[in-house]
């Protein structure tokens, strides 16, 4: 009996742990230039990753290792009709869209730029799942 209470408390503390690391990650094409703070990106695959320890959302360049952005992350409401992973962009006055906030299931980024009055807003979103 007790190698078999042995067993049990391992393997409850193995997937603990493995629970405890587990990182959210999820792909999206963007299909046109957008900017973060002041630098502009090129379109192309970009990866989201939400790290549980730091409760961070991470997005980065699939094709470009040294492209890379990290946010803290809060949690929202999530239900089954919605996507997986949401991107939102607002227009920039050059053109170029201004990536907005970040959402991957129940972890969102706060509003990541300041829209700009003195110009028309157009938005544009990026959603899908895994």
């Amino acid at each position: 009996m007790r190698p078999m209470i042995r067993m049990l408390v391992l393997a409850a503390v193995f997937v603990s742990a493995t629970v405890a690391f587990a990182i959210e990650r999820a792909v999206v094409n963007v299909p046109f230039s957008f900017r973060i703070h002041d630098k502009t990106f090129p379109g192309g695959a970009f990866e989201v990753d939400f790290d549980s320890i730091y409760h961070t959302l991470k997005l980065s360049s699939t094709t470009d290792t040294k492209v890379s952005y990290c946010w803290i992350a809060s949690p929202v409401d999530f239900s089954p009709n919605m996507s997986t992973l949401s991107l939102k962009f607002d227009g920039g006055a050059d053109d170029i869209h201004v990536l907005r906030s970040i959402r991957l299931e129940t972890w969102s980024t706060q509003v990541l730029t300041l829209r700009k009055k003195h110009f028309d807003q157009h938005e544009a979103s990026i959603t899908g799942s895994r």
